[in-house]
């Protein structure tokens, strides 16, 4: 490369850093160009020694070239991955060029809100908002703040007179008597809950073993009853059983006697 074009791209050396950009060494002429910290990297960059090193080799397009022999190189209109031309038409150039020239449009503005606040409002008759903003209510009427409370200072109590302890000492041992008199009735109240207790226990017993007696000798009378009359049963068939023994030795008897004759 004897001269150097626009729009023309080369891998070059790093040559330099400065803080207002580095200086390129162009292959095959003695020159170097001058790559500005605004053309460095499409992001904002500050200090150009943290993104690039001396001796460093990247891609550069030429995007000035100055009658006094200045060249001006670009990295972020160029891959610095394969060296491909990212803004061939020279679109992205024209843009910063027209951002240099007229920095403040760039700016957005401060919103200023003048005109609402030399406005009045209709409802209230008061500068600064609009109607639609107004809390006034239709009737007329007007709200006031809540003052905030002021903290109460705490002022020290006054120390209690003797008489005053006397009296809550008194009113203490009352009330401590009453407490364990309300205590003795609940225990004697429970004691004779308990006595009933087993008043009533001892009772159903008693009323069971007598129970239990009766049916005893119930079970005992009827018993003897069946027994007796199981032995006067037997009593009277024995009876029948002689008579009807008495009446055949009589038979025997009479037909002997009919035979001997």
């Amino acid at each position: 490369m004897t001269k150097c074009e626009l729009n023309q791209i080369f891998l070059g050396e790093v040559a330099s850093i400065q803080n207002y950009g580095a200086f390129v060494r162009i292959p095959g002429t003695s020159q170097q160009g001058l790559i500005h910290r605004t053309q460095v990297s499409t992001a904002h960059v500050d200090n150009v020694a943290e993104v690039l090193q001396k001796g460093e080799r990247v891609w550069c397009k030429v995007i000035s070239v100055g009658e006094d022999g200045k060249v001006g190189l670009s990295m972020k209109h160029v891959n610095q991955g394969n060296g491909t031309d990212l803004d061939p038409n020279g679109v992205e150039l024209q843009r910063d060029e027209q951002r240099r020239k007229t920095p403040g449009t760039a700016q957005r503005k401060a919103i200023q809100l003048e005109a609402v606040l030399n406005t009045t409002c209709t409802k209230c008759g008061t500068r600064g908002h609009l109607s639609k903003d107004c809390f006034m209510s239709p009737d007329g009427k007007k709200y006031e703040l809540i003052p905030e409370i002021e903290e109460q200072e705490s002022v020290p109590e006054p120390e209690p007179d003797s008489e005053n302890v006397v009296a809550k000492k008194v009113e203490k041992r009352h009330k401590s008597k009453k407490k364990k008199r309300k205590s003795k009735r609940s225990k004697q109240s429970t004691d004779d809950s308990d006595t009933e207790d087993k008043e009533r226990s001892k009772k159903k017993k008693k009323f069971s073993k007598e129970r239990k007696k009766h049916r005893k000798k119930d079970s005992g009378s009827s018993s003897d009853s069946s027994d007796s009359t199981l032995s006067g049963d037997v009593k009277t068939r024995k009876r029948k059983h002689s008579e009807d023994h008495e009446t055949r030795t009589k038979k025997c008897k009479h037909s002997k006697t009919k035979h001997s004759d």
